[in-house]
């Protein structure tokens, strides 16, 4: 093969060649991405693996703010097990120092609905762009491999958290994961210690609740013989 034929090659994806749609919004912010993979998706439902090739090598950060925000408005039952899973496994893959995402197939042909997906992203987008024009490179130090790690290992408890069974444990972690994903994406320093904060803030509610969860149990199951007369 010689050299010219190889420089023209289009550059694999992570599922796919890189896409089109990729290549069209490569330096756009993420609300306009976001706003884009919902406006030019074909059909009444779209999958997971569309959506993530449709990000083609960028950022963890995209996918991250993707299946978080479904749970940070409100949202059909079932939606935190859809997108608490794929939080779970790039949050693991950034923790061993990844960098693109990716998912097993039973995943990627998994499928929400267009319509809802939509409105999801009407929803999010005055915020995020709100959020977007305050970000500036900032605390630049804490951003780099490391970061990344720091990030996924956040992530992963976020995911957690959201596939708890609890009310209430999904909303501030998720939000916290949104504002932390923009902060990676944006370089800003002072908006990650923030998400991460809100995060913290949220997790602590969860560990909360699980405590008393727990404790209730037990106080259940030692009560419970003289309770029926034993």
């Amino acid at each position: 093969m010689d050299a010219d034929t190889e420089t023209t090659r289009p550059k694999k994806g992570l599922y796919h060649e890189e896409s089109e749609f990729h290549r069209a919004h490569e330096h756009q912010s993420a609300s306009a991405v976001l706003r884009a993979v919902i406006d030019e998706a074909k059909g009444e439902t779209i999958s997971i693996g569309e959506i993530i090739e449709a990000f083609g090598e960028r950022a963890f950060g995209f996918v991250l703010i993707l299946f978080s925000l479904p749970n940070c408005v409100p949202a059909p039952p079932g939606i935190a097990g859809i997108v608490g899973t794929p939080v779970l496994i790039f949050g693991i893959q950034m923790m061993l120092g990844h960098t693109r995402p990716w998912l097993p197939g039973f995943i990627l042909r998994r499928s929400v609905s267009t319509a809802k997906f939509k409105r999801l992203i009407d929803i999010a987008e005055p915020r995020l762009r709100k959020l977007e024009s305050y970000c500036r490179p900032r605390l630049l130090p804490l951003f780099g491999p490391l970061g990344d790690r720091v990030v996924g290992f956040f992530a992963f408890l976020v995911a957690v958290s959201v596939l708890i069974p609890f009310p209430g444990t999904n909303f501030p972690p998720s939000i916290a994961l949104v504002i932390a994903s923009i902060a990676i994406m944006e370089e800003d320093g002072y908006l990650l210690i923030v998400g991460y904060l809100i995060g913290l803030a949220g997790l602590a509610y969860t560990v909360t609740v699980l405590g008393a969860s727990y404790h209730l149990i037990l106080a259940t199951m030692h009560n419970l013989p003289s309770w029926l007369g034993f």
